[in-house]
């Protein structure tokens, strides 16, 4: 007892200095519900007990890493093979070779948009006004007639059922131009002959795995939604909780299964998972990467891109649905006139933005932009002048896109096909700035900002130059860029597909709808082939090798 009471008190007078580096005698073997030892003596050494435990802990987590988390040639190992194999069996022998029949959905867009398949691609204009886009469609007859006849597929019946897998997989995606009625007493219209024939046929739209959607609210980042080639749902402990259910009742049976879900394992699981470093980060101090005698270092944007295709590559390596999705936040700061000595006078502006890939051509103005383009309204913008001049624009963009489930850790598609025709996540933010008229809206100017110095978390601002016409540049954008990644969960039983429309609809189809109740839609006429909207199929045909 005299023990005791000579360290509690010692241990209070030292407790000015101590009590930051937590040096307290561990030979105290009193009991620590002693009612003469107070709360701060109870956590100081509980701490100090605890600590070498703790640090234990942590540095064999450390050592453990390399054991536990699979090395990306283990989970490079897991992709699907898109090579068709044909069997040959005589009595004599058996051979295997590489199939000649087209085996991919992205292998048969890529040799349908080919000049002389006999498949023609239309522009699909939707909306009017300020509020209209475009969408490249193919007909779902044509597209029978074609894997007929390049040997594809026999029949036409077996040509339907590989459009239907096609479309489950959602390389491609049904466009119903009946169901598309303007809400201002526009209908469906198409020009050419038998156009009313052609109205009711089925076309279809490409779908990107990389698909942008322009998000319209903040609430509409964890929304379940069908975007790329995947079903999203928005999160939720529930749907973890039965994705882990089988293996917990294998292991443990119910009572591993109730300790699992008290203590939130399915939380503590997503928390550690998604604060893993991939093995170039844990690798770092080593050699640098070099590539023909030059430092290939990847930007932080593709940094940040590829450690969470990285985690996504662990969940679906554990057999769990959560994925990460891509978050670009863009602040429309202020607009500023440098031939005006004065400061500009005061104008409406708006502002039309969206991702895109290095060298993509698509259009984006007034009159011609893509379903994944935003909008801004129109502001009134007050003249300012000075360099520290407060925010006077204040428009605010989201825009969201998937990590593909068939890349590697590096963005590349296992599947060529998909290479060649979607390379990469987009990179590329295009703006649009136009001032608004009674008549006719002006066109400030337009830049192209690339995004490799946007890291996970982290904000780039910067005044941006806005190229109007060939070399003239008179107005500047100021701009504020953010990255985060939020998680969602994998709808992984897609098999009624009505749910899955009314739980997580389809992006593209949902804003076609849209914008086609508000001013119709239109068809071009039959032989427009020179067509670009998403994809940027120019920009494909442009870098394909027939």
């Amino acid at each position: 007892r005299q023990q005791k009471q000579s360290f509690i008190s010692n241990s209070r007078s030292e407790r000015g200095v101590e009590n930051n580096n937590d040096n307290y005698d561990i030979d105290y073997e009193g009991s620590l519900s002693d009612s003469t030892v107070d709360e701060e003596d109870i956590y100081a050494i509980a701490s100090r007990i605890l600590r070498p435990l703790l640090c234990w802990c942590r540095s064999m987590e450390t050592i453990a890493v390399h054991e536990i988390m699979p090395t990306l040639s283990g989970i490079e190992m897991e992709r699907p093979s898109s090579l068709a194999v044909a069997v040959a069996a005589s009595e004599t022998a058996i051979e295997a070779a590489p199939s000649e029949r087209i085996d991919g959905g992205d292998a048969v867009i890529r040799r349908m948009i080919q000049p002389g398949s006999g498949v023609e691609f239309r522009t699909l204009k939707v909306g009017e006004g300020g509020n209209t886009a475009m969408v490249v469609l193919f007909c779902r007859s044509e597209a029978i007639e074609y894997l007929v006849s390049s040997g594809a597929e026999k029949d036409e019946a077996e040509a339907d059922a590989r459009l239907k897998r096609m479309q489950h997989r959602r390389v491609i995606e049904e466009i119903d131009l009946d169901e598309l009625t303007g809400g201002k007493g526009h209908a469906i219209s198409a020009s050419g002959p038998d156009s009313r024939k052609e109205t009711s046929e089925i076309r279809f739209r490409f779908v990107d795995p990389w698909e942008v959607e322009a998000l319209e609210s903040k609430e509409g980042e964890v929304l379940g939604a069908s975007l790329g080639r995947e079903h999203y749902l928005a999160f939720n402990v529930g749907i973890v909780t039965r994705s882990c259910e089988e293996i917990l009742r294998s292991l443990g049976g119910l009572h591993l299964l109730g300790l699992w879900s008290h203590s939130k394992g399915g939380i503590c699981l997503t928390k550690a998972i998604a604060s893993v470093h991939p093995p170039w980060e844990r690798d770092s101090g080593c050699d640098l990467e070099m590539k023909r005698g030059a430092l290939a270092e990847a930007s932080p944007y593709t940094n940040s891109i590829r450690q969470h295709l990285y985690r996504n590559s662990l969940f679906r390596h554990l057999g769990i649905p959560q994925r990460f999705l891509a978050l670009i936040q863009v602040e429309l700061l202020d607009l500023k006139n440098l031939t005006s000595p004065g400061g500009s006078s005061s104008l409406n502006a708006y502002a039309l933005l969206r991702l895109k890939r290095p060298g993509s051509g698509a259009p984006l103005t007034h009159k011609a932009r893509t379903l994944d383009s935003a909008c801004t309204q129109p502001t009134k913008i007050g003249k300012s002048t000075g360099p520290n001049a407060p925010a006077s624009w204040g428009s605010l963009v989201r825009f969201r896109f998937p990590l593909p489930e068939d890349v590697n850790c590096d963005g590349v598609s296992f599947d060529r096909d998909r290479e060649a025709l979607f390379k990469g996540a987009p990179s590329v933010l295009q703006l649009s700035v136009y001032e608004k008229k009674f008549m006719s809206d002006l066109q400030l100017g337009g830049a192209d900002v690339k995004l490799d110095a946007l890291t996970s978390g982290g904000q780039l601002e910067e005044w941006v130059p806005l190229r109007a016409g060939k070399d003239v540049i008179s107005w500047f954008a100021r701009i504020r860029l953010t990255l985060r990644f939020e998680i969602l969960c994998l709808n992984a039983d897609d098999s009624d597909l009505d749910i899955d429309s009314d739980r997580c609809p389809s992006v593209g189809l949902r804003k076609i709808k849209e914008l086609s109740q508000l001013g119709g839609a239109h068809e071009a006429s039959k032989g427009f082939k020179k067509s670009v909207s998403t994809p940027d199929l120019l920009s494909y045909f442009e870098s394909m090798v027939y």
